[in-house]
């Protein structure tokens, strides 16, 4: 039997998103992201910068330089990444809080803002940014 605590938690997990925040949907995001470069920060350090080609395809690159290419699809109020050598999927929940994009991992509950939108083309792989 489920103490109400217990309920709270997974009631918790099912709605990570805070009150106030807007969910962004699909159609929303094509129109910000397509063939756009974001920049993602967690805890005010840049975590990298991501590439949404008009086609659907993404490039994500670390700080580091290493770059993951993959594809973005949207289910149940995810967006999910499946990047190439990768067999996990990668979800998250996009939501507008305030006036910030907050990016919020589904497996860790961490969170990202996006900072930054530019006009871009694929970006280069291998040196730090």
């Amino acid at each position: 039997m489920k103490t109400p605590l217990a309920a709270l938690t997974i009631f918790a997990l099912a709605a990570p998103a805070f009150a106030g925040d807007a969910m962004i949907e699909p159609d929303a995001w094509r129109e910000m992201t397509s063939g756009k470069t974001l920049y993602y920060f967690k805890e005010g350090e840049l975590y990298g910068k991501e590439y949404y080609a008009p086609n659907g395809d993404v490039t994500f690159r670390f700080p580091s330089g290493l770059c993951v290419e993959g594809r973005w699809a949207h289910a149940d109020g995810k967006y999910c990444f499946a990047f190439d050598g990768d067999s996990k999927l990668h979800c998250f929940w996009h939501v507008m809080r305030e006036d910030k994009i907050v990016v919020i991992g589904e497996a860790d509950g961490e969170e990202q803002t996006v900072e930054q939108i530019e006009d871009g083309e694929p970006m280069g792989c291998g040196s730090a940014i």
